[in-house]
């Protein structure tokens, strides 16, 4: 086994952790919370669509933190071709 894989993978692990939290962070703060806070003035009628809309914005953020690993891998494997 190649002595540094295990560092290249250290690295791929940080970077789809990173990457995750970061995209999903962003969105998060800078989408779904005014959506969520704009539904719940304006068109929520009830508790019901409220948590409807809690489950869509909790889809939303799981395909963001894949998105983001995914994206953050990339970017690491980039980095260590170089």
């Amino acid at each position: 086994m190649n002595p540094g894989y295990h560092s290249k993978a250290l690295l791929r692990l940080i970077g789809i952790v990173l990457g995750g939290l970061g995209l999903g962070f962003v969105v998060t703060k800078g989408l779904l919370v005014s959506i969520d806070h704009w539904y719940e003035m304006n068109k929520a009628q009830s508790e019901s669509d409220l948590t409807q809309a809690f489950a869509i914005a909790l889809a939303i953020q799981v395909l963001c933190f894949i998105a983001g690993g995914w994206l953050g891998d990339w970017l690491v494997r980039k980095w260590l071709k170089k």
